[in-house]
C-alpha cells in the first residue's frame, strides 16, 4: 500500500506542469526554471505515509526524486506535458498525465491538474477564495471530476529571488489529505 500511495503522490504532483495559469506578476510569467526540497504526507482512511522529495522543473520538463525519511531512494519521476514516467528499482509506469495515472493505479478521482501552478502561488480554478494579508491565495474549494469538494490551502509564503512562493500546500477532502512542506526553493532567472 505504501508504494501505491507514493505513486499517487507522484502522479498528483506531476500533472499539468505545462498548463500554468496566468501569473499574477510579470516576474513569475518569465520564470521557467525552479526547484525545491521538501517533505510530503498522504493520509487516507486506510493509511498514512510520508517521504522526502527533490523536484527540478525546466520549462515543461521536470524530474522528481523521492526518498525515505532516512534518505534511501524510492523512485525517480520524469515528465513533460505529454507523458509521466515513474521508475522504481523494479517497475516502470507511464501515463499521459498525472490525473489519468492516479485513476489507473488507485481508481481515485483527485483534482490534481493544477498542482504545479499552485506551487507557484497561482490558483484560478477555486471557489470561496480567501486571500492572505499580502493578497496571495490562502484558501479555496476545488472540485474533483467526481464532484467531491476539496479544500486547498497555500500558506507560509516567503520571498524567493524576488517572488513570493508558498512553502506549504494542503489539499484536503472529507476523509483524505495531501500535505507538502517545502524547506528550500531555488528559482533561476
Amino acid at each position: 500500500m505504501f508504494k501505491r500511495l507514493l505513486l499517487l503522490f507522484i502522479a498528483i504532483t506531476m500533472t499539468g506542469c505545462a498548463s500554468f495559469n496566468t501569473p499574477t506578476d510579470a516576474s513569475a510569467s518569465n520564470q521557467q526554471q525552479w526547484q525545491f526540497n521538501g517533505k510530503f504526507a498522504i493520509k487516507t482512511p486506510e493509511e498514512k505515509n510520508a517521504a522526502k522529495m527533490h523536484w527540478s522543473q525546466i520549462d515543461d520538463s521536470y524530474e522528481v526524486n523521492l526518498y525515505t525519511l532516512f534518505g534511501i531512494s524510492l523512485m525517480n519521476i520524469n515528465g513533460d506535458e505529454h507523458q509521466v514516467t515513474i521508475t522504481t528499482s523494479d517497475e516502470t509506469y507511464r501515463g499521459r498525465n498525472a490525473q489519468e495515472l492516479i485513476y489507473r493505479l488507485t481508481r481515485w478521482h483527485i483534482p490534481v491538474n493544477d498542482i504545479p501552478a499552485w506551487l507557484t502561488g497561482k490558483v484560478n480554478n477555486a471557489t470561496d477564495v480567501t486571500l492572505d494579508d499580502q493578497g496571495n491565495f490562502y484558501r479555496g474549494t476545488i472540485l474533483g471530476d467526481d464532484g467531491r469538494a476539496w479544500q486547498l490551502k497555500l500558506s507560509n509564503y516567503k520571498m524567493v529571488n524576488g517572488q513570493r512562493r508558498p512553502h506549504q500546500l494542503l489539499l484536503k477532502s472529507q476523509d483524505s489529505y495531501f500535505k507538502l512542506a517545502i524547506s528550500q526553493w531555488n528559482i533561476q532567472r
